[in-house]
């Protein structure tokens, strides 16, 4: 019993000493947004903000939702995305994510998304000039935009299909629904018998 109290000694001193704490930890954690605070008007979470960006850019890209409603989301999403940079102005994902952003704005072939792109690489350069996006917005303020284009039209979400009762091509004959007839089926050969 003695022994054990002496092992254990050395260790209950070790567990009331606490380790020492890094001072820089606490202050890169207040920099960065917390995943359950929420932005704008409809309570956009950092994560969500970044993942309505991606899915409004397969939207696009598909052709799923109309140039005038993906603009209508994204505004939304870029006024959460503001006040997120407002509350947390150093958070090093604020510079991908509003570039994120112009590139989706960009993509939109509309003068009015081109000047949302515009105003956003502005922002990135003002706000963000020492990022690699910083460095990017720079580049495509002074390169411009390539020229716009026609898009592929909206894909209508197709309508539900009723079940049919007959085939769906007239040309394919209908297959029988009763049993083959005895005639029809041609007997199996049938093994010999021993020599």
């Amino acid at each position: 019993m003695l022994a054990i109290a002496l092992v254990l000694s050395p260790l209950a001193a070790d567990a009331v000493t606490p380790a020492p704490v890094p001072t820089a930890q606490p202050d890169r954690l207040a920099r960065l947004a917390p995943a359950d605070t929420y932005f704008g008007p409809f309570g956009m979470s950092p994560l969500s903000i970044r993942s309505t960006i991606g899915l409004l850019g397969r939207e696009y890209h598909w052709r799923t939702i109309s140039d005038h409603d993906l603009l209508r989301k994204a505004l939304i999403t870029e006024d959460a995305l503001r006040r997120w940079r407002d509350r947390y102005p150093d958070d090093p994902w604020l510079a991908p994510t509003f570039f994120h952003l112009e590139q989706l704005y960009q993509a939109v072939q509309s003068d009015e998304a081109r000047k949302h792109a515009t105003a956003i690489l502005k922002a990135i350069v003002a706000y963000y000039p020492n990022t690699k996006q910083g460095h990017l917005s720079r580049a495509r303020l002074a390169g411009g935009f390539p020229p716009l284009v026609a898009e592929t039209p909206v894909i209508a979400s197709p309508a539900p299909v009723a079940p049919t009762a007959g085939p769906l091509d007239a040309s394919i004959p209908a297959a029988p629904t009763s049993a083959p007839s005895a005639s029809a089926v041609v007997p199996s050969p049938q093994p010999s018998g021993r020599p």
